[in-house]
């Protein structure tokens, strides 16, 4: 009976995971659908679907909606203040007359940006700022985008609020989610340098930055230059040992304050404090779509981690997952690509019941998480899937699947270092 009904638990996974992978059903419906199904095979009654799942579950990870709510009027603050427009093109005089420099630049400044600022209509703005300076000194638009994508996904790795939406997954320390994420995230940023160095030197550039009038004008600047460090503010304070959430509201503070030059952020506070409220308003419209899907994320981790189901699906799990952490690393640096299309290693998708399944079994949450979200690595800026993805492509007009065959290989080494941080940290 235990081997039926882990099988119909792992039917339940594949039927759904295929319809969200195919987008045949939309990733929210899918989980939630996915969740009541797995609860159902699983042997949870019809009260304990309703109040442990479905109502339970709802509230599974309040407290990385909360924090996802602030980062996005954190970004929003950002975006509406100029200070995210200034720090892109700031990079880009900074770079000269080097293509070189100027993509190393701003692939940082989009990576800083992206610390504080998630959701697709935020890459739109960071991405309409640095894709025609990119394309101005010479850049295929092709590898225009992977640079973006890759500056972009290695700076959502120390986005405050995605470290608080990892932990609450399985429920372990913030602080082991930061442990892994610096290593990981330097890790990223030499595989985005890695990229940009190979491209630079295979690539016949159509013009230089002296040729173009983006580098000869000189850039006036709308904030002043201390403004330009309000989205890593956050960062800093969390890994000082800061709650996320009062890092939050002083990176919103000083973001509205400083990018007022002078004394006019302090001088006119009725001014600020508006910037600040239609900063928090702009913030639900943009968090809404991410805050949406941890509900049915919520739903799935209550379902898995149901006694039955984790006691039902625990030998046949524990039979495939190695011991040996060599073994462990090996398997999961093979299998990362298998966070590509809503696979099962996405922790947006699918990959969120494995994980849960895998921590309810007994092995250890901290390690089975950072497993995954290393694995998340190769999704965030290769999956064509994302929307962002999909509108950069769009936009460019180029294939997205090129695009993901271009950054993959650099993304996939970031996965596997994330990977073996895990297994160092909390495997050995």
């Amino acid at each position: 009976m235990s081997m039926l009904g882990a099988i119909g638990i792992l039917a339940v996974f594949a039927i759904f995971g295929i319809l969200m992978m195919t987008e045949t059903v939309p990733t929210f419906v899918a989980l939630a659908a996915m969740a009541l199904g797995i609860a159902a095979v699983g042997g949870l009654g019809y009260e304990q679907i309703l109040n442990d799942v479905i109502v339970d579950g709802s509230t599974r990870l309040s407290t990385a909606f909360v924090a996802v709510f602030f980062g996005a009027a954190l970004g929003a603050v950002v975006e509406q203040t100029g200070i995210a427009e200034d720090l892109v093109k700031s990079a880009a005089e900074l770079g000269g007359d080097s293509p070189f420099m100027v993509a190393i630049l701003l692939y940082v400044a989009v990576a800083v940006i992206a610390t504080s600022i998630s959701g697709l209509g935020a890459f739109i703005m960071i991405a309409t700022i640095v894709f025609p300076i990119m394309v101005s000194i010479g850049f295929p638009r092709k590898i225009t985008v992977g640079i973006v994508l890759l500056g972009y996904a290695n700076g959502v790795m120390f986005n405050p609020a995605n470290w608080v939406f990892y932990a609450d997954v399985t429920g372990i320390e913030l602080e082991n989610v930061m442990t892994w994420a610096l290593p990981t995230g330097a890790a990223a940023l030499l595989a985005g340098l890695g990229y940009i160095t190979y491209q630079t030197r295979t690539t016949s550039l159509q013009a230089t930055w002296a040729e173009t009038d983006g580098g000869s004008d000189q850039f006036d600047s709308s904030v002043p230059t201390y403004a330009l460090l309000s989205p890593i503010i956050p960062v800093i304070l969390v890994v000082a040992g800061l709650p996320v959430l009062p890092a939050f509201v002083v990176g919103i503070l000083f973001a509205a304050v400083a990018s007022k030059p002078g004394l006019k952020g302090i001088t006119n506070p009725k001014r600020t404090l508006n910037q600040v409220t239609q900063a928090f308003h702009d913030g639900i419209s943009s968090a809404a779509p991410a805050i949406a899907l941890m509900v049915a994320i919520g739903w799935l981790l209550k379902a898995v981690f149901a006694e039955s189901v984790s006691t039902t699906m625990e030998p046949l799990l524990s039979a495939i997952i190695p011991e040996n952490m060599f073994l462990y690393a090996a398997m999961f640096i093979v299998l990362a690509p298998l966070a590509l299309y809503r696979g099962p290693l996405n922790l947006w998708g699918l990959g969120s019941g494995i994980i849960g399944v895998l921590a309810a079994i007994g092995i250890n949450p901290a390690l089975i998480t950072t497993t995954a979200v290393s694995a998340l690595r190769v999704q965030a800026p290769a999956d064509p899937t994302n929307t962002h993805n999909a509108w950069a492509a769009d936009e460019m007009d180029v294939n997205v699947n090129s695009i993901t065959k271009s950054v993959l290989p650099f993304a996939w080494v970031t996965a596997a270092a994330g990977i073996i941080a895990s297994v160092y940290l909390f495997g050995l």
